[in-house]
């Protein structure tokens, strides 16, 4: 029975990192659609090339500070530097649009809170636990089964998948950094070291391309998951299967020995013949009810 009731304690608890995990795969397979990450990401796209027109706006300002002389060389330039600013607050506005997609992204990786389990790393290490409960279960007599050596492949197909989508997520949020360093150092330029329209096309190229390497990134781990996402459930499943195996089979194991119990109990101190009575007929289901004790539930549903 300690046997059973192990077994079952260990199987539980990896059906519920694996059932965890599984629902993480799915919200990350959904975050990264064109309908999330990939709509934003074009819309961060759109709200840059607005800025585009200010390459040339910048370039009018450059040449009529070049060419102005006497008293209109000093409101000249003094209008580049103005011009310029709004264009490094406009840079700056998109960087922070960024750090927002950047954190969206960081909620898939390590969650949104420090005991957030639903995110990759946390599915990670769950999974590292359940692999540590099946090698307790391998240790355990009669335990090294087919069903076990099945559900150990699925955890580690799990892992690998898990850690992989982590690298490739935390790749696209350093992707999006490289844009934004492009627009940080655009921010703290000033006009006398660079040209100032150069610069803002230089800018918005590097930002553009980071959002669409970052887009094209996300979508291929979105199709792959999706593609697999059969394998995922079937691994859920199983592990559902497994561990309401275990769990039914030490309920078994219990009740047998309550009714062991019961039985030398009885044979320890028969009752005297003259205490004894008839018990009144009643149906055996009924019987059997109160013999068993209320109907248990238990386990866990997928």
């Amino acid at each position: 029975m300690a046997n059973e009731a192990e077994y079952a304690h260990y199987t539980n608890q990896i059906a519920t990192a694996v059932t965890e995990v599984h629902t993480t795969l799915r919200s990350v397979t959904y975050e990264l659609g064109d309908d999330q990450v990939g709509r934003t990401l074009e819309l961060r796209s759109q709200d840059l090339a607005t800025l585009r027109p200010g390459v040339d706006g910048l370039a009018a300002a450059e040449h009529k500070a070049q060419v102005a002389e006497g008293a209109a060389k000093a409101p000249a330039g003094e209008n580049l530097v103005r011009t310029f600013a709004v264009y490094q607050g406009d840079v700056e506005q998109q960087s922070a649009h960024l750090g927002r997609v950047q954190r969206q992204l960081g909620g898939l990786s390590t969650g949104t809170t420090p005991d957030d389990r639903h995110c990759l790393q946390a599915g990670s290490q769950a999974l590292e636990g359940a692999l540590r409960d099946l090698e307790r279960i391998e240790q355990m007599p009669d335990r090294s089964t087919d069903d076990v050596a099945k559900l150990k492949s699925g955890v580690e197909f799990l892992k690998t998948v898990v850690d992989d989508v982590g690298k490739r997520v935390e790749a696209m949020t350093a992707e999006l950094s490289n844009g934004r360093q492009a627009a940080y150092r655009f921010h703290t330029a000033v006009p006398g070291d660079v040209q100032p329209s150069d610069e803002l096309r230089r800018t918005i190229g590097r930002m553009d391309d980071s959002i669409a390497r970052t887009g094209d990134h996300a979508q291929r781990v979105h199709t792959a998951l999706a593609r697999n996402s059969a394998g995922f459930d079937a691994v859920a499943q199983f592990s559902v299967d497994v561990a309401n195996g275990a769990l039914a089979a030490q309920q078994q194991a219990d009740k047998e020995a309550a009714q062991l119990a019961d039985a030398v109990r009885a044979g320890v101190n028969p009752t005297a013949r003259a205490d004894q009575h008839p018990v009144a007929h009643q149906p055996e289901s009924s019987l059997s009810r109160r013999l068993d004790g209320p109907a248990q539930e238990g386990g866990l549903k997928l």
